[in-house]
């Protein structure tokens, strides 16, 4: 299953959350910025997506969505699928 970061990723990040999240910089909704391949000091790739899983997972803090309720375990695997391919 191909899973597209437009159809099936961005549509998972409520209004709120994108307001939210924009206003530090992350842009959740926007597959340049979530599919860019550059690495930090924490991931050596694709830091700006793998930052996100992390906090909605919770193994980042502080935690997404604000304010919750978190995703659930099959939007998780979702995103992490997307993140295998890399689909526009």
């Amino acid at each position: 299953m191909t899973v597209s970061f437009a159809k099936d990723i961005a549509p998972l990040f409520t209004d709120g959350d994108a307001r939210c999240m924009g206003g530090m910089g992350v842009h959740l909704r926007e597959y340049d910025y979530m599919a860019n391949p550059a690495g930090d000091a924490v991931f050596a790739d694709y830091a700006n997506a793998r930052h996100v899983l992390a906090r909605l997972d919770g193994s980042e803090t502080p935690r997404m969505p604000p304010g919750g309720p978190g995703w659930n375990q099959d939007q998780l695997a979702l995103f992490a699928a997307w993140m295998k391919d890399w689909q526009p």
